[in-house]
């Protein structure tokens, strides 16, 4: 399955969004790594029916909560819902996440890894939560899963690059300057965190592979 966008829902007659119509052979390869069909179709649909991959990562990730209930109760609990815009986002397809690229060009241990994407992660947050409209992007997030994909980057020009271009698309993000303590020296770009819709986002990040 390729990362080009899908078409990620029917449109009824009226003109009204209906249910998400996930890619079926993603679904059957998700079944075939022992999940559920409700769970590979929640997956799908909360990572923007891109890749099997991305998918597999999610249902990794919240792996604690039930996800063999159909998403159609999601969706049914969301519409009946006050919350309008967060239904709109729902059945729009109008899915976000929060990607991280590390730069594979200073040879990070893992625990370094974990520490800096952490580091944008809750650095990113903190900028957005105190605005009204990103904080409802975050809340819709929320509900959603809380997608969150760590990708390869090669070097600090690439990362700059990326970070300006999502700048140039109006996206969040958080590009890491390290302090020195360990393993890299003082000021090194480690890691670019970028939170908007998954189709956004993806314009910048698409290309990359998963670290």
């Amino acid at each position: 399955m390729s990362g080009d966008n899908h078409d990620t829902s029917q449109t009824a007659d009226d003109g009204s969004q209906a249910l998400f119509m996930p890619d079926d052979v993603a679904v059957d390869q998700l079944m075939s790594m022992g999940f559920s069909k409700n769970a590979a179709i929640r997956a799908l649909f909360y990572t923007g029916n891109q890749t099997v991959d991305m998918a597999a990562d999610w249902l990794l990730e919240n792996s604690d909560k039930n996800l063999d209930t159909p998403l159609e109760d999601d969706l049914q609990c969301t519409s009946d819902s006050s919350e309008e815009d967060d239904a709109e986002d729902f059945l729009s397809g109008d899915t976000y996440k929060m990607v991280f690229v590390v730069n594979a060009e200073l040879n990070m241990g893992v625990g370094k890894v974990a520490a800096q994407v952490a580091h944008a992660a809750l650095s990113l947050f903190r900028n957005m939560i105190d605005t009204d409209a990103k904080a409802q992007m975050l809340m819709v997030w929320g509900h959603m899963g809380e997608t969150k994909i760590v990708l390869r980057g090669e070097n600090t020009t690439q990362l700059e690059a990326l970070a300006h271009q999502a700048s140039s698309l109006g996206l969040d993000k958080y590009l890491v300057q390290d302090a020195g303590h360990t393993q890299v020296a003082a000021g090194s770009k480690t890691v670019l965190g970028i939170f908007g819709k998954v189709v956004e986002v993806d314009r910048v990040t698409g290309s990359l592979k998963l670290l």
